[in-house]
């Protein structure tokens, strides 16, 4: 990870719009190795946290490096231009985690439930 600090990779993901859920169908991980390399758990490989940094560079995220008195900074590509959105990925598929709300069930069970009187 070298002196780059892990909670740049959360601000990167918030910076494309992006929950971990998000990340994790894009991305191919799971929703807990994304918290823990955002974390900067000893655990996460040099190799998967260089992927999503790259990840993240790839889809407009700038990782600005410490220069004179300030420190690291992340600028998103993206918003350079009032016109465009977070990120240019497009429709992003549901992750598992999400659901979609359940009709309303009809049938023999709820039915039997509303005709004891």
């Amino acid at each position: 990870m070298d002196d780059f600090p892990p909670i740049l990779l959360r601000i990167a993901r918030e910076f494309l719009g992006l929950s971990q859920d998000d990340v994790e169908v894009i991305f191919g991980t799971s929703r807990k190795t994304i918290q823990r390399a955002e974390r900067g758990d000893k655990a996460v490989s040099s190799h998967l946290f260089a992927h999503l940094k790259l990840f993240y560079e790839k889809h407009g995220i700038e990782f600005v490096p410490p220069a004179g008195e300030r420190g690291w900074g992340v600028f998103n590509v993206n918003v350079k231009d009032a016109s465009t959105g977070l990120n240019n990925l497009g429709d992003i598929p549901l992750s598992r985690r999400k659901k979609t709300a359940e009709p309303a069930r009809s049938g023999p069970m709820n039915a039997s439930k509303n005709s004891n009187t």
